[in-house]
Formats: structure tokens, C-alpha cells, sequence
């Protein structure tokens, strides 16, 4: 199929993004999108944990003056989803609540990047645990983002952990962590959310961000709700790997990947 959406991007409203909105939203358009989310990070989790003040923390106000000028101004070349990415920490539930009391979203995305008060992109987090300790310790915090009290879309980038570990063997596999995952998997299916399959697999030594078998397993626990994402920080990494990512999707049993609109699943029927 050719690839109209993507439906995890960040632009310069994000800590780490480079490209203005607009740039991305053209960038789209040019390649033809007819759905473009932007989910530029909303880091609560590094306000309400001690040593994250140096994050820069997204400006809400002028971010949604931004994406309902673009929301108006492209209406009739792309549908471009208001969403954001929720960095998880237990402590930051109440902030997040606070968010979507003032800010409506089309979509959002649940992710865990910091396990034990350190953000697991850094080294620093893996230096004095075993391989073993740390992907469990990351796993269980997953497991524990599912159940956040707020409302969110999609559990983001499972296998995250992988992508700066420093172990021999970097990967995530099933195999290793079948009870916890199976677990997760359960518990998105109970609460009728998506499991983003995300292809920035950059450093994890996986052609996905997880194990493709995780894939084929949600969809043998019942799965049916899967989001596709580039996790695009740049206009060329749009919808980045996604042919192969569909062949893992549908060779584990999947016809359809879905975009959200005000929170509704749109399917996207994939090649068969």
C-alpha cells in the first residue's frame, strides 16, 4: 500500500524536535498524507520526578494557537491530529489529568521512558544492572502505564529499553519475558487500547522496536487495535520502514492498522 498517515511524529514543540510544525505538515502533504499525527512529547513525568529540570517542557498555549491555524489552514489537503505523547510516571498522573482537562486531543500516546528515576536512554541507567533486572524493571513500569487514570490512545514504543542499552545482546525478545508481556498485551486488550508498532528501530537490533513476535502474540491473546508510527523527528523519516513493518503486521494475522480521530479508531486496511 502507499503510506497516507503516520501516526507518531514530533516537531520543534517537542524538547528534542528540530522541524517547525508547518515544515512536517508540508512535508506530509507533498508526500501525499491524507492523516498526519503530531505528538510532540508532554514531559509531566520530568516535572513531577527529582533531576529532570533541564528538560524543556512544551508550551500548550502556543502549540494549540499553532495547530488550529494549521488545522485550518491544510483542511482540505490533510486531516493533521491536534495529539501528544505522555511520558508515564505514576507521580505525574495528576499533572496529565490537569492536561486534558485544557487541552483536547485527537490522539494520545502513552510511553515509559523513565524506569527507577532514570531515563533509559541514557547509559548511566544500565551500568550497574544486569540485562535481566533492567528490561523487567522497564517491562513492569509498561505494565504499569497501562492502567493510568487518564485518557490516552495507544501504549507507545514497546521495546523503547533496546535502543541505548549497552548489554552484548541489546534485543527485547518474547522469549525472555513472556509472562510480563503477555501481560501487558492482556491488560491494553482489557482496556480496548492500540499497541503502536513503531518502526524508529535505530540501535535496538530488532527490525521493529519490538520483537515481531510480540505482534503475532497480541494477536493471538485477541489484539485487534494496532497504531503504525515513525516516531518521525525530521520530515524524511516520515512513515520510515513501514513496508516492513506491514509485512510483520500482516503475516502475524492483522488486516488493518488504525489512525484516530477526537479519540475514534479509523481503519486503515493494509495489503493482504
Amino acid at each position: 500500500m502507499e503510506y497516507m498517515f503516520d501516526t507518531h511524529t514530533h516537531s520543534n514543540f517537542s524538547h528534542d524536535g528540530v522541524p517547525s510544525a508547518e515544515t512536517m505538515v508540508q512535508a506530509a502533504i507533498q508526500r501525499g498524507f491524507k492523516y498526519l499525527a503530531i505528538t510532540d512529547h508532554c514531559d509531566k513525568d520530568c516535572v513531577a520526578l527529582p533531576g529532570f529540570g533541564w528538560v524543556r517542557q512544551i508550551d500548550l498555549e502556543s502549540r494549540k494557537e499553532e495547530m488550529t491555524r494549521l488545522k485550518q489552514k491544510y483542511a482540505d489537503k490533510i486531516y493533521l491530529a491536534d495529539s501528544l505523547e505522555y511520558g508515564y510516571a505514576q507521580e505525574a498522573n495528576s499533572l496529565y489529568l490537569d492536561v486534558e482537562k485544557t487541552y483536547p486531543t485527537d490522539y494520545v500516546i502513552n510511553s515509559v521512558h523513565i524506569v527507577e528515576g532514570v531515563d533509559v536512554y541514557f547509559r548511566e541507567f544500565f551500568e550497574e544492572r544486569t540485562k535481566k533486572y533492567a528490561y523487567t524493571a522497564y517491562l513492569k513500569a509498561m505494565r504499569e502505564s497501562v492502567d493510568a487514570p487518564y485518557d490516552y490512545d495507544a501504549i507507545g514504543h514497546l521495546g523503547y529499553i533496546a535502543r541505548c542499552s549497552t548489554y552484548p545482546d541489546k534485543r527485547l525478545l518474547y522469549s525472555d519475558f513472556q509472562d510480563i508481556i503477555d501481560d501487558i498485551l492482556k491488560a491494553i486488550i482489557a482496556k480496548g487500547k492500540a499497541l503502536e508498532v513503531n518502526t524508529s528501530s535505530k540501535g535496538t537490533k530488532c527490525d521493529l522496536f519490538h520483537d515481531t513476535t510480540i505482534i503475532k502474540r497480541y494477536r493471538e491473546l485477541g489484539g485487534e487495535l494496532l497504531t503504525l508510527g515513525s516516531d518521525a523527528h525530521e520530515p524524511s523519516r516520515l512513515s520510515a520502514d513501514f513496508k516492513k513493518a506491514e509485512a510483520a503486521i500482516v503475516s502475524s494475522g492483522f488486516k488493518y492498522v488504525f489512525v484516530y480521530k477526537n479519540h475514534i479508531p479509523h481503519a486503515v486496511k493494509l495489503n493482504a
